[in-house]
């Protein structure tokens, strides 16, 4: 008997003991959340990600501009109650303090893009960064700052504090495309301008028609430009087609495109045919219209195409601007440019924006690399065609290259990070959209950064990825070890 009591006293002291000590290890280290499992995790993102997307969505009616974006951005802090400030770029800063057992854990800081330009593309990089700023688990220390673009221009970036980016922090980068990818390579970039003096004269001819595309989805020209249809380029080929099937046509005007850094949204012209010919053209048209509707109507009901007769514009541009322009149109630079032998696409080019005005014709487009070589040959092709085809030309804008590092340590616990969460192994791919984090590295070469390309398909994944990377990052600090 005395025996058996000595034995079951010293397992309840064990007991209380093994208690203590995991009760004074928590306080030291990972906090409670920690031991959350993989679907735990992943139940509770879907969830809310879901939720923030909703709100964001819903959001969309009242944004005119990056103001409104702010404002929506500053009133959830405040709701919320989380600690935000703002600076005279635009930019929105958000953090959340270390807790206990993470004192000595490398602060993160997420980089978030919000741009007015292209407020759908951005609600998953938004998403994810509102959901962690409000769910950080109490783990690391954590600054979100949402950076407005304009038109993927980098403008708050490029004026943001350094300080936020210590040689100690830990970046992450977010972007938005229709394919996405974790990086740690992102493309360098051109942006172009091509402009030419016109003449305005009478017409012609009498029957005018004004053909339009709009509601297509816009972005960032990358990895899809191929796929995605240029609204800009379907109606210079279509002039083309005109010609081939002898229907005579002068242009009064031509718009497409909001910017150099963006697809463009939509695309119109006005133009007066000869109407002579003007059953030939409706035909044309409605054909036109029926093999576009079978393509689109069901999988792109957004997307517009139309055609309606006009009142005839007082002028025209001369023929000889419009053979230049139509001409220099298509022997412009605009998808894929280079993929290397293992078929990996390293260069692209894209024709953004087209605009016919009163006087002047102007035309934008942008060139992407991974490779620094290949982009200066398309600044000379660029300008090579400017020159031949008596064009002025100018590069508006250069965006730096940014390159990685896969064997840092952060590189690998972000990797560590995703298996846990998602049970596959990551694989880095290449951005050839430049980034975010072209900016951050110029700011500060020794903060370590990874990108995050967030499709609708990996939002989730991510933001585990992120969160679980948080709880883990205080796993062999100092302070953990006590």
């Amino acid at each position: 008997m005395i025996k058996r009591k000595i034995t079951t006293c010293l397992l309840i002291a064990c007991l209380v003991l093994t208690a203590a000590l995991t009760a004074g290890c928590g306080s030291q280290a990972a906090p409670e959340s920690s031991a959350q499992t993989k679907e735990q995790l992943a139940d509770k993102i879907s969830s809310k990600i879901d939720a923030y997307k909703t709100d964001l969505l819903d959001s969309q009616s009242g944004v005119k501009s990056n103001s409104d974006i702010r404002e929506y951005l500053t009133g959830w802090a405040k709701a919320k109650g989380v600690s935000y400030t703002s600076d005279d770029n635009g930019n929105v800063i958000m953090k959340a303090s270390a807790s206990a057992g993470y004192k000595e854990a490398q602060p993160v800081v997420i980089c978030c893009p919000y741009d007015a330009d292209q407020y759908l593309n951005y609600t998953n990089p938004i998403a994810l960064s509102l959901y962690t700023i409000k769910n950080y688990e109490k783990t690391a220390p954590l600054t979100v700052i949402f950076i407005p673009e304009r038109s993927h221009e980098f403008t708050g970036i490029r004026k943001l504090s350094s300080k936020y980016f210590t040689d100690e922090s830990r970046v992450i980068c977010l972007n938005d495309a229709q394919t996405g990818g974790i990086s740690l390579n992102s493309g360098a970039g051109s942006l172009y301008e091509f402009s030419h003096n016109i003449t305005r004269v009478a017409p012609e001819y009498s029957a005018a028609y004004k053909i339009s595309f709009k509601g297509i989805p816009t972005g960032q020209p990358g990895f899809d430009v191929e796929r995605q249809m240029n609204p800009i380029t379907r109606l210079n080929s279509l002039l083309a087609s005109m010609k081939n099937k002898n229907i005579s046509y002068e242009i009064a005007d031509f718009h497409g495109g909001i910017s150099s850094g963006l697809y463009a949204p939509s695309a119109s012209m006005t133009i007066v045919i000869d109407q002579n010919k003007e059953e030939k053209f409706t035909e044309m048209m409605d054909k036109s219209l029926e093999s576009f509707s079978e393509k689109h109507a069901e999988s792109d009901p957004e997307m517009k195409y139309t055609y309606k007769k006009v009142k005839t514009p007082a002028a025209v541009i001369s023929g000889d601007d419009r053979d230049q322009f139509v001409s220099f149109m298509y022997t412009l630079l605009d998808g894929k440019y280079y993929t290397d032998d293992d078929g990996n696409l390293i260069s692209i080019t894209n024709i953004s924006k087209a605009v016919i005005g009163k006087d002047k014709i102007t035309v934008n487009t942008a060139a992407y690399s991974l490779s620094e070589t290949s982009l200066k040959e398309i600044d000379t092709d660029e300008k090579t065609l400017a020159s031949l085809s008596n064009i002025n030309f100018r590069i508006t804008g250069t965006i730096p290259m940014w390159r990685g590092n896969a064997d840092d340590d952060y590189t690998e616990a972000l990797a560590d990070a995703y298996k846990a969460s998602t049970g596959k192994s990551l694989t880095y791919t290449d951005s050839v959209t430049p980034t975010a984090a072209s900016y951050v590295q110029k700011k500060n070469s020794k903060a370590q950064i990874i990108s995050m390309t967030l499709s609708d398909n990996i939002l989730k994944d991510c933001t585990q990825t992120v969160i679980r990377y948080l709880i883990d990052s205080g796993a062999h600090t100092d302070e953990g070890q006590n």
